[in-house]
């Protein structure tokens, strides 16, 4: 393989179950920048929660690049050219908002420093639980994670606020996220479809969420763009991921790698398999591949 562009999802991929990345694929991907291959995180994420890895991966130093929201933005490290290409608007966040309170799932906006939630009555005894049984504090957020009725990755956000009517979100937003059980989330997901199809692009990055961006705005479509603008070809990249938003990107390479702990359907997308990500799957696929 003649490797140019590693491109790697962060959730599921590149970070364990303990939102780390490992020591051995920290010093796997370090070594291949150092070779001149050029590292891209790809992420539902926007730079905010993106910029601890990139300091532990040294992406400045090495020309790295980032992937945020699931393509709605590129982000060039090493310049800090950021490109932007589309966003959620007032009257499209209202027809969300009012489509998927009425389904009484939890409703996330998000800027790029701030997180907005709205979350249904009836949930609000289960996260209150669930935050107590994990030693949170009382005034701790009760805003869900794709895993959890609640979480402590939202805290990397400087503002993460409750909110409770559509009025208090802002005028333009990234994304919505929207969250529930995973046997609740394959009918709001079927419901979206019918509601939707064609106007928003809805991806179910994992069994408890789904993530609704602007038409046009993929993982893949915009690899496809930047790949294009810098003259790399599809051979010469090389994909991990684990969800169905990045099923896309494996469309836009030869080298696609799913991860072990992926769902079939994205295990059937792919060119290979590799291990999870609790087992270095990311370090040993790029081993297998003499990439590194």
């Amino acid at each position: 393989m003649a490797i140019r562009w590693i491109v790697t999802d962060m959730d599921g991929t590149l970070l364990d179950s303990r939102d780390r990345i490992s020591d051995r694929t920290k010093n796997c991907l370090l070594e291949c920048q150092k070779k001149g291959i050029r590292l891209i995180l790809a992420s539902g994420r926007s730079y905010i929660r993106l910029l601890p890895y990139v300091h532990q991966l040294s992406m400045k130093e090495y020309d790295g690049c980032l992937i945020e929201i699931n393509g709605l933005a590129l982000n060039r490290l090493k310049t800090g050219e950021r490109q932007v290409f589309a966003q959620l608007w007032e009257k499209e966040i209202q027809e969300l908002f009012s489509f998927l309170s009425r389904m009484q799932v939890e409703i996330q906006g998000y800027e790029d420093e701030s997180v907005y939630y709205w979350i249904p009555q009836w949930q609000r005894p289960f996260k209150i639980r669930e935050r107590e049984e994990k030693g949170y504090p009382p005034d701790h957020p009760l805003v869900a994670s794709a895993w959890s009725w609640v979480t402590t990755n939202q805290n990397n956000y400087p503002v993460v606020r409750e909110i409770f009517s559509v009025q208090e979100l802002p005028r333009h937003i990234n994304k919505l996220n929207c969250t529930d059980t995973p046997e609740k989330m394959r009918r709001v997901y079927a419901a979206l479809g019918e509601r939707f199809s064609g106007r928003y692009e809805m991806t179910r990055t994992c069994p408890r969420l789904v993530e609704i961006a602007p038409a046009g705005i993929t993982k893949g479509r915009t690899l496809k763009r930047f790949m294009q603008q810098e003259g790399v070809s599809p051979d010469e990249v090389i994909v991990f991921g684990d969800g169905e938003n990045d099923a896309d990107m494996f469309r836009q390479v030869r080298y696609s790698i799913a991860m072990g702990n992926a769902e079939d359907f994205v295990k059937e997308q792919a060119f290979d398999v590799t291990a999870s990500n609790d087992e270095d799957g990311l370090a040993l696929a790029l081993k297998k591949y003499g990439v590194l």
